[in-house]
């Protein structure tokens, strides 16, 4: 049995920060990981799905660039090499996680984790050596895995996320069980890459955590690209078509139909929790099957913490960074508690759309008398020097406290323009406030700033009568 102080259970996003946070506060952290450090994201999430968005922008540059008097000669795209600009970015990144372990000397084991006890891992390598570990605290940061196979009739004709960015070239077309931030990003993506995408979303609309006024633009958007999307629309069986694609029977409103392609995608997760040993010590799990926590990321077990996907409450980086941060805290012996206000959402789709807070039916829902304030972006001077005039910036705020509710933009950099709104909302600062605030012109952030002064009829840039 070899001691070791505390022990972080995968190295991704929750459990690299966990560990760095711990060693910064003077503890010796070990990070066992039984894959690849840097987790979904850096691997086989946002990162290297990022890296394909960028190629799209580049190509859409080429197409544009003659309205700015500038001529390319033929444009085409190579897969190969961009998938080779997907694997050096990917890897430049995991080096990087692996250099920060190193220079603040944290240990990493490969291996898979078994609690034996609440205090007792066992790690097994891949070539199947095994060794204990007793330690003060441990952190649970397992992450995700991507769902099986859960439609009768899939027997491997689906494939994950992971299994589409490993293609060859882009698939001839691609059905998408999922309208959502991951679905909606990888359809965009793929249909500017040639691919015919079919979008099939089980609620009633794409994004139903933004505003619907947003979501309708990126919606018209997707029809425009000639995205089909099928809402209120449930997959119930697989198979292969007489051509040899992939069937998918989908029943939307009592009726069914069958929608063919070339590939079928799913994205849903679960947590990485199968081998854990989770039950045997009486781990608590919540509702949505990930690992139950208290505000201080400790389970319900003392001493045990858990942060990250493997939760199942947030699946995003920035709120895994925050689990990870605060786990580590209390692991030292502090008293953090999370703070889940003003999470943001986001889809890196074409357009991209985010939002954080309340849209404006659930402030109404919730009993608030609101005042709204929206801005296009056509009428900001930046998005159209950029040729990227589709868009809004909406802010829903509370009319009688001034209290900004929810805020959500669609539009170019909409991930970037969200940032300002996100720091007033926890500093519960007005959109007065935001509005007396110099903003660089000119600058997709005056769109935020425009919003802001809309709330109470004052833009300058547009038409908006109190």
């Amino acid at each position: 049995m070899e001691e070791r102080d505390v022990v972080v259970i995968g190295g991704g996003p929750a459990g690299y920060a966990a560990a760095i946070r711990l060693t910064q506060l003077g503890r010796k952290a070990t990070v066992v990981e039984k894959d690849t450090l840097g987790g979904t994201c850096l691997n086989k999430g946002c990162i290297p799905t990022m890296v394909l968005a960028k190629a799209v922008e580049l190509l859409d540059m080429s197409k544009t660039a003659k309205d700015y008097g500038i001529t390319f000669g033929d444009t085409a795209l190579d897969f190969q090499k961009l998938t080779a600009r997907r694997k050096i970015v990917t890897k430049i990144h995991v080096t990087g996680v692996k250099s920060l372990l190193e220079a603040y000397r944290i240990e990493v084991i490969g291996g898979a984790a078994r609690l034996v006890s609440p205090s007792e891992i066992e790690v097994v390598s891949g070539e199947g050596k095994g060794k204990r570990l007793r330690a003060g605290k441990i952190i649970i940061a397992a992450g995700t895995i991507a769902n099986g196979a859960t439609l009768p009739g899939d027997e491997g004709r689906s494939i994950d996320t992971g299994a589409l960015l490993e293609l060859l070239a882009p698939p001839s077309s691609i059905v998408i069980l999922d309208g959502g931030f991951v679905g909606l990003t990888l359809a965009t993506i793929l249909s500017q890459l040639g691919t015919k995408v079919t979008i099939v979303e089980r609620s009633s609309r794409i994004l139903p955590e933004i505003d619907e006024e947003i979501t309708d633009i990126l919606a018209r958007e997707l029809k425009k690209n000639k995205i089909q999307v099928l809402t209120d629309a449930i997959p119930v069986r697989m198979a292969d078509s007489p051509e040899g694609q992939r069937a998918v029977e989908i029943e939307t409103k009592g009726q069914k139909t069958i929608v063919t392609a070339s590939v079928v995608l799913r994205t849903d997760r679960l947590p990485d929790i199968v081998g854990l040993g989770l039950a045997d010590i009486g781990v608590s799990l919540n509702a949505e099957g990930g690992v139950a926590t208290e505000p201080s990321m400790e389970t319900n077990i003392k001493g045990l913490f858990a942060a990250g996907d493997v939760t199942m409450r947030h699946l995003c980086t920035p709120v895994a960074y925050a689990e990870g941060l605060t786990a580590a805290e209390n692991a030292a012996g502090g008293t953090t508690r999370i703070d889940y206000s003003a999470i943001p959402y986001w889809s890196n789709s074409i357009p991209a759309i985010c939002g954080a807070g309340m849209t404006e039916a659930g402030a109404i829902e919730a009993g608030h008398t609101i005042k709204v304030g929206r801005f296009p972006l056509a009428a900001n001077a930046m998005a159209t020097i950029m040729g990227r005039r589709t868009g809004m910036v909406k802010i829903v705020t509370d009319a009688r406290y001034g209290r900004i509710l929810g805020v959500h933009v669609v539009g170019q950099n909409a991930p970037e323009l969200i940032h300002e709104a996100l720091l007033a909302m926890r500093s519960e600062l007005t959109p007065k406030e935001i509005g007396e605030v110099f903003h660089v012109h000119p600058s997709l952030s005056e769109c935020l700033w425009d919003a802001s002064k809309a709330v109470d009829g004052a833009s300058i840039n547009s038409f908006n009568p109190a």
